[in-house]
């Protein structure tokens, strides 16, 4: 285990089972503080599945987790792994943002109030001071005009850019992004992408399941192929992208073009 304080993520030998089907198989992570990790691979992969283990969604059936140090859902108890308190992995989701493919906003709130409901009832915090900090995120991500517009005024990039905003009221430590583009219409992923590469210049730690090559190329410190269960290879955007050497990489690449 990292000891330097320079490793956000640690996932060791996760298996995670749906009934008889394996769908991560002894997977090692590693993302260190303020790394951009992206995973790239085919539907069914395994690479959704792995991310919600990283916060917790779904509980692993083997390896461990750990989050800036802290082991995920599990504590040491005589030598063997035991589920830990519910208070404990809710403290530690909390540090860990999640934006979905779906936006999942309130439909009955605005999106200063989707913004404000997690830091005032999870964290405490007053509503002035998570109000305040929400004018500027949701200025942040572009939508300063757009705090009183419920999200069936939104269009899909604005929800998904509020659904944004919502994760970063939570002043999360590593953000996950499990296919935040693939369900906006095409002209609407740019606007999307672009705060996620602000996020990546200020230096947040984020893995990120996409199917946006470009992305992928441009902001990822690590790429990750993954099929069939298992991280079939990773290294930087060009050793993935210009110079692999797997035959599994080469033909997902070439099938997406």
């Amino acid at each position: 285990m990292d000891t330097n304080g320079t490793e956000m993520v640690r996932g060791e030998q996760i298996v995670k089972c749906f009934g008889p089907l394996t769908v991560l198989n002894g997977v090692d992570l590693s993302v260190k503080r303020g790394q951009v990790v992206v995973i790239i691979g085919p539907s069914g992969s395994g690479k959704t599945t792995l991310l919600r283990c990283l916060n917790h969604l779904e509980k692993i059936d083997g390896g461990r987790i750990y989050i800036d140090g802290q082991l995920l859902g599990y504590r040491e108890s005589n030598g063997k792994l035991v589920e830990d308190r519910e208070a404990n992995i809710a403290r530690l989701r909390a540090q860990i943002g999640f934006v979905f493919q779906r936006f999942n906003l309130f439909p009955h709130k605005t999106a200063l109030e989707n913004v404000i409901e997690a830091p005032m009832h999870v964290l405490h915090q007053s509503k002035q001071e998570v109000t305040e900090r929400a004018h500027v995120l949701l200025g942040k991500v572009g939508l300063g005009d757009k705090m009183n517009s419920y999200p069936h005024k939104l269009s899909g990039g604005q929800q998904q850019r509020v659904a944004i905003a919502r994760a970063l009221a939570m002043n999360p430590k590593l953000m996950l992004f499990d296919e935040a583009t693939s369900a906006l219409d095409p002209e609407l992923v740019g606007e999307v992408l672009k705060v996620m590469r602000q996020l990546a210049e200020e230096g947040m730690t984020m893995v990120v399941v996409t199917h946006e090559m470009g992305f992928a190329r441009d902001v990822a410190d690590r790429v990750i192929f993954m099929d069939k269960s298992v991280i079939v290879e990773q290294g930087t955007p060009e050793q993935v992208f210009e110079h692999t050497e797997n035959p599994r990489t080469r033909e997902f690449l070439g099938m997406i073009g």
